[in-house]
């Protein structure tokens, strides 16, 4: 595998964000008067576009309220949780800066929008390790589409097969294999069967950097 860039999912990967998400869910439901759970959140939302998200929980309930209004709603909390207790995913740093220094080029493509892009990066410093950063929010559709993901090859202008993503999230891993790009999975829920095809399978990011190839380089 001729690997030149690494391409991060941010919500879950590079940060903590999930449990973020889910209550910020719930929160703006609830000012809805209906109860979402976590477990919902974890199988009807997770690695979806916001405003996705707000339609479908619109859907699901038969809310009075307009999708635009619970995204907003969504999106204050989450951003206010990050800007206050966001934390980065052990061995985030580590990795960041182990492939910067082997070469590799970095990139963020994510389903969040910009505001919470912004929000993690001045929360954790990290923006400084990525060249091209991509929202979903800018393509027509979002994850397990896998426009955000061959948007961010053509800003590295690289081909699908030399960029590495790293998901952990069964619609961003659809999205990247999609792509035509190997994806590394990882999360705790690494083994489960829908992985099967990844490049790799890790629990952490730790785990998986030890395998990582050296960076493909151009003939002398």
């Amino acid at each position: 595998m001729k690997v030149k860039a690494v391409i991060f999912d941010m919500d879950g990967v590079i940060i903590d964000s999930e449990p973020f998400w889910q209550q910020a869910q719930i929160t703006a439901l609830a000012a809805c008067q209906v109860q979402a759970t976590v477990a919902q959140c974890e199988a009807l939302t997770k690695g979806k576009r916001l405003d996705e998200i707000a339609r479908l929980w619109c859907q699901h309930f038969n809310l009075p309220t307009q999708p635009g209004q619970l995204e907003q709603a969504i999106l204050h909390h989450v951003t206010t949780s990050i800007t206050a207790n966001g934390k980065p995913l052990p061995g985030v740093g580590a990795v960041l800066h182990t492939l910067q220094q082997s070469n590799y080029r970095i990139a963020l493509a994510t389903s969040s929008s910009h505001q919470v892009i912004d929000a993690v990066f001045d929360k954790l410093q990290l923006r400084h390790y990525f060249e091209v950063v991509s929202s979903a929010d800018d393509e027509p559709r979002g994850k397990p589409d896998p426009a955000v993901y061959l948007s961010t090859a053509r800003k590295l202008s690289l081909p699908a097969a030399e960029c590495l993503v790293v998901e952990d999230s069964l619609n961003g891993f659809r999205a990247a294999q999609a792509a035509g790009m190997p994806v590394c999975m990882v999360t705790p829920a690494c083994h489960q069967p829908e992985f099967h095809g990844a490049a790799g399978r890790y629990c952490s990011l730790a785990e998986m950097l030890a395998t990582l190839p050296e960076p493909a380089t151009e003939p002398a």
